[in-house]
């Protein structure tokens, strides 16, 4: 039998697990990103600073996804696969604080062609019901 602290343990990671999922699709889905960042969506509110702190600063990812493996979060695997994106969003000057500006420019759209790809990689890999459901979830809500 598991004791609670194990239980919580798999809980927060789970947590963690969907919280980057949801921040990985935020990077790779330019109509969320022109919802809520240009139109302002009162129902999906965010803005480029809030889609970049959620994903580096609150997943703790600026350095990387060596914690995040150590702490079993991710899988070798899975952060190989999110180097790419990694990189570019940790390396991207956005050109002005206007969303419109961000929306248009070339090295933002490599940025979300990247994380589409890791998405793309997460759809078709991952099979935790939670997760799957996480994912079927956003897309409905922006296809």
């Amino acid at each position: 039998m598991l004791e609670q602290a194990d239980i919580s343990d798999i809980e927060l990671k789970q947590r963690w697990r969907l919280y980057w999922i949801n921040c990985i699709f935020d990077f790779s889905s330019l109509k969320f990103q022109e919802l809520s960042w240009v139109n302002n969506s009162e129902k999906w509110p965010s803005s480029f600073a809030e889609c970049n702190a959620a994903y580096f600063d609150n997943l703790g990812l600026y350095q990387g996804y060596v914690k995040a493996i150590e702490a079993g979060n991710v899988s070798q695997e899975e952060a190989d696969k999110a180097s790419l994106f990694h990189d570019l969003a940790n390396f991207y000057d956005e050109p002005s604080t206007d969303p419109k500006d961000i929306l248009k420019d070339e090295e933002w759209l490599e940025v979300v062609a990247a994380a589409k790809d890791l998405w793309d990689y997460l759809k078709a890999t991952l099979k935790e019901p939670r997760e799957v459901e996480c994912i079927e979830k956003l897309e409905k809500e922006f296809s």
